[in-house]
């Protein structure tokens, strides 16, 4: 406390008496534990809370952040993996369009 660290959190998933997650907030000079799932730490506008799911190769369960209504912050894997597919569903429609205008005695590809 006398740092002044705003949080600190405890992970860990092996514990079996305790919260696998504790978050703990300094307030009037001693930390508190705070409730929830995620952990709204209003101070920095985000949460943190525990989820399984894949990073990097490894599947298991990890901690994440998250907005203020709930909503997990995608990871750079995800945000490619998600970018890659609207591209690909993109491309596929421009796809079908173009045959659509062929069809239609329109060359698309004509300027």
């Amino acid at each position: 406390a006398q740092m002044g660290v705003l949080y600190y959190a405890i992970y860990n998933p092996l514990r079996k008496r305790k919260p696998r997650l504790e978050v703990y907030q300094l307030e009037a000079g001693e930390y508190q534990l705070l409730e929830g799932e995620p952990v709204w730490l209003a101070q920095i506008n985000l949460g943190i809370g525990r989820e399984q799911g894949t990073y990097q190769g490894a599947t298991r369960e990890w901690l994440y952040w998250y907005d203020e209504q709930g909503k997990r912050y995608l990871t750079p894997e995800e945000t490619i993996s998600d970018t890659q597919q609207q591209l690909e569903q993109e491309r596929q429609r421009t796809k079908r369009l173009a045959q659509l205008l062929r069809e239609a005695g329109v060359d698309p590809d004509e300027n």
